[in-house]
């Protein structure tokens, strides 16, 4: 019965470690899911304030232009777009290099988890390790000792012990 409430309470321990390296994991998911969030929604109002700068300095270029249309329209429609697509490139760039700088952040992050799950699960298999190590060593010994008390069984033999070695792996 001790050797089952020793593996009882083995894999009691396994099943805390295993909950704690999990909630580990966890947080670090929740705080990754919430900086991006955070970072969406920061790019997204700089996208937006510069989308309206831009269609406030094309405004003021139209306006400009305005005084002069007849003899430079095809001159201002050009400037327009060529500012457009120049306001257009820079934010797409400023939004591009921010996405790539927390997409290494969270492959970062995502590494991060991987090794804290790798250290968790060799945890866990060096618990399993030592704690059926210690129920094979107290039962050896109690075998042992009722081969000592009765003095009629004889020794364990080499092939039992390695065999309950194995079976303890």
């Amino acid at each position: 019965m001790k050797f089952l409430d020793q593996l009882g309470d083995a894999v009691k321990d396994v099943k805390e470690l295993a909950k704690s390296k999990a909630s580990v994991v966890k947080d670090l998911t929740a705080d990754a899911a919430q900086e991006v969030k955070v970072l969406a929604k920061e790019k997204a109002k700089d996208v937006k304030a510069k989308s309206a700068d831009a269609a406030q300095e094309v405004k003021v270029l139209v306006k400009e232009k305005a005084a002069d249309v007849k003899a430079k329209s095809a001159d201002a429609a050009h400037d327009v777009n060529e500012l457009v697509k120049a306001k257009s490139a820079d934010v797409a760039k400023d939004l591009e290099a921010s996405l790539k700088e927390k997409a290494e952040e969270l492959k970062q992050k995502a590494r991060e988890v991987k090794d804290i799950t790798a250290d968790a699960a060799k945890d866990i298999t060096e618990t399993v390790k030592e704690k059926s190590a210690g129920a094979a060593k107290d039962i050896r010994a109690k075998v042992a000792e009722k081969t000592d008390t009765k003095g009629k069984a004889e020794e364990p033999t080499e092939d039992v012990t390695t065999e309950c070695e194995e079976k303890t792996e």
